[in-house]
């Protein structure tokens, strides 16, 4: 049985898990471990996230956090970073943001990969709310802004719930569209395509000369209809 992994990496008691896979003839099911024991969505700590990839066979493990490093930025922002902030609509290129800007999250997330290395098969830096933009029709795309900020309304929802299982065969409740478990499931949804339909993502450019960590950075393409 194989595993795809999403990680939503916050600070402290904000980091997310999702666990997906393809269950035959009826596409991908979503695990009832990490962050959805007992059917309520709750944090993962690096230490049950690492047990279930050592448990487990996961493929690959996406990351909404920076993993690749070069001494020679000295604002913190990679080619990658800047060719995301280019596709964006200006007003939301504040998503994007300079490794500096993120104090701790980039020491846990090349602290995570490292850990994770050994047990799973690809590990990807990733930004799930940039793919969710990407991926939403234009018309809905101003939700990609609404969830962070405030409560989707019940017609949103299902309107999502609908998109979802169009384009990934996958059964959501109203538990996902609480913002960080989201963002998780998007990042499994982006290691699962990276395994499974990697014309889906777009690879951002990784120019540096001297770089470290781990990676591809990589998102939903624009064009995934």
């Amino acid at each position: 049985m194989f595993y795809y992994l999403g990680v939503d990496l916050g600070g402290g008691e904000k980091t997310f898990a999702v666990a997906i896979r393809e269950k035959t003839n009826v596409g991908l099911h979503i695990e009832k471990s990490l962050s959805l024991k007992n059917n309520s969505p709750k944090p993962s700590s690096m230490v049950e996230i690492i047990e279930f990839v050592r448990k487990n066979t996961v493929l690959g493990t996406a990351i909404d956090a920076p993993l690749s490093f070069s001494i020679n930025l000295e604002k913190g922002f990679r080619a990658s970073d800047l060719a995301l902030r280019s596709l964006l609509p200006r007003e939301y290129r504040k998503w994007v943001l300079s490794y500096h800007a993120l104090m701790g999250i980039p020491l846990r997330g090349l602290l995570l990969a490292q850990k994770l290395s050994p047990y799973c098969g690809a590990i990807l830096e990733t930004h799930p709310r940039a793919s969710f933009f990407f991926l939403l029709p234009k018309e809905k795309r101003y939700l990609a802004h609404k969830y962070k900020r405030e409560p989707l309304e019940e017609e949103e929802i299902n309107y999502l719930k609908n998109y979802f299982k169009k384009l990934f065969s996958i059964e959501l409740t109203h538990t996902f569209f609480y913002d960080d478990l989201l963002d998780a499931l998007i990042c499994a949804l982006t290691s699962y395509l990276f395994f499974k339909k990697p014309d889906k993502l777009l690879f951002l450019p990784q120019e540096e000369e001297d770089p470290l960590g781990f990676g591809p950075f990589v998102i939903i393409r624009e064009s995934f209809l």
